[in-house]
């Protein structure tokens, strides 16, 4: 059982890093250009030994001062994110024991605790106000060859203000340096930050938000994290820790942010002012979505700690250095959506890498009724995360591991009829980004559900599967310990 102790989640960059290097899965690397070197670096770097593969913190980066660092692939590995979460990294082999186990937390005596504002902290270190502000005073990569431009914004978190509710939400959206104090950010439609900023614009008003550039785990982990609309990331966060979150409030429009960030920026989006934004390596490991106009951000603050940190993420053609948190996360958040539509004996889930995070997705149940692996793929095709731009959706019974690819393909090699037990589903809700999109006025795509479960009706009478048993295993693996190690 992985054990957890919230006391040691961090809401503090700086001592995740510290406690990463502990467990020898940080590089520091110097010199490295922001001019695409430094994706270039972590993609490679990645593609040789995915999750395997080390924290890199990007120092001395030519033209700007040593101590102003870029930090890639922040839980790129099982054992960086059990350290976010808390989790024993000892017990973190097991992708669905550590699924179960983060449900269980966020579930179980879980309660959302709000934000406590104070007055001071580190991200107050250094202010710059209107003139002052400049962008670029940072080391901001060109993640990938063919980017639009810099982006300061990727592993970040873009807080707004519903004007109507007063609900804070954090997303994670890209941003783009365009000038000294202006830049721009892609949000896709439906997105909770989308809908918000498009209340103030309709209306004609500037929309205030915060970009947080260098954020602690936890809150990026929530701004990541598909939760209900009424739950607030901040509350969240504080009942992950199970202490309230340390926020400041932005000097001009009053939004929070931790007190611990590395870097921030406030603002208003305009309403009556867009610039061209992108292309930009996205999510599935293409340039998608091309370059269109999007509002422009002016920025009038800069908060940020000395030797500060911007967290980056660069996606490319999976696998990529922050891939397995988003599978991991967005697995937590298909198993919490299908709970919520009362479907019984769902066993695990997993959304996969080789997927981009997204576009294939397991299930796996204990059939309990005819039609229920019908039901779980029809609802799981439409529910968050998989809901948006979900393509391939297969159910397995729960002797296959949703998480072993092999495990799946088998499964619907051996189980699946094509012909009867495949399900074609059309006007499903996609995005500008989804590559097969063409029509930009029409948002949607089609998506499969595959029932790869041994069929209802001969379940008892399905051939036996060519599997030394649990027990024989064990007694082979004791025996002759040494072709084991």
């Amino acid at each position: 059982m992985i054990q957890n102790d919230r006391a040691f989640i961090q809401s503090d960059l700086r001592a995740f890093i510290q406690a990463v290097d502990q467990g020898n899965q940080l590089a520091v690397v110097n010199g490295a250009h922001w001019d695409k070197e430094m994706g270039a670096v972590t993609e490679v770097l990645y593609r040789q030994k995915v999750e395997k593969s080390p924290m890199l913190l990007f120092d001395d980066v030519p033209g700007y001062p040593h101590g102003y660092r870029c930090l890639y692939g922040m839980f790129g590995s099982p054992l960086r994110l059990a350290l976010a979460f808390g989790m024993d990294p000892g017990k973190s082999d097991n992708r669905l024991e550590m699924l179960d186990h983060f449900r269980n937390v966020i579930k179980k005596g879980f309660k959302q605790i709000p934000p406590k504002e104070v007055q001071g902290g580190p991200v107050l270190e250094n202010i710059l106000r209107d003139d002052q502000v400049d962008l670029l005073k940072f080391p901001v990569p060109i993640h990938h060859e063919l980017d639009g431009g810099r982006y300061i914004g990727t592993a970040c978190g873009v807080v707004t203000k519903d004007p109507d509710t007063g609900r804070v939400n954090i997303g994670t959206y890209r941003v783009e340096v365009v000038g000294r104090d202006t830049c721009t950010s892609y949000i896709s439609n439906g997105k909770q930050g989308r809908i918000q900023r498009d209340k103030y614009l309709k209306a004609g008003k500037p929309c205030p938000v915060v970009v947080i550039i260098g954020c602690d785990p936890i809150t990026y982990l929530a701004a990541g994290y598909t939760m209900a609309d009424k739950i607030p990331e901040l509350d969240w966060c504080g009942g992950l820790m199970d202490r309230p979150q340390e926020v400041i409030r932005g000097e001009l429009t009053g939004l929070p942010f931790p007190a611990r960030s590395e870097i921030v920026l406030e603002g208003e989006i305009m309403p009556d002012e867009t610039a061209m934004e992108g292309p930009f390596g996205e999510w599935h490991g293409y340039y998608a979505g091309e370059a269109r106009p999007e509002p422009v951000i002016r920025v009038k603050r800069i908060y940020h700690r000395n030797d500060p940190i911007l967290t980056c993420a660069a996606s490319q053609k999976p696998p990529h250095a922050h891939l397995f948190e988003r599978c991991f996360l967005r697995s937590a958040a298909l198993m919490d959506s299908l709970e919520g539509a009362g479907i019984p004996d769902v066993v695990g889930a997993w959304t996969h890498q080789a997927g981009s995070g997204r576009t294939f997705v397991a299930v796996s149940i204990k059939q309990r009724y005819h039609g229920h692996s019908t039901q779980v793929g029809l609802v799981a095709s439409q529910v968050n995360p998989v809901g948006y731009v979900g393509r391939w959706i297969v159910v397995v019974d729960d002797d296959i591991d949703p998480t072993d690819l092999n495990d799946v393909i088998w499964a619907m090699g051996t189980r699946c009829d094509p012909k009867s037990r495949t399900t074609l589903l059309d006007n499903c809700w996609s995005s500008r980004l989804d590559t097969l999109v063409t029509d930009y006025g029409k948002l949607t795509n089609s998506r499969m559900v595959i029932d790869a479960c041994k069929p209802y009706e001969r379940y008892d009478e399905f051939p036996k599967v060519a599997q030394t048993s649990k027990e024989l295993a064990a007694e082979v693996r004791a025996k002759y310990p040494q072709l084991f190690r």
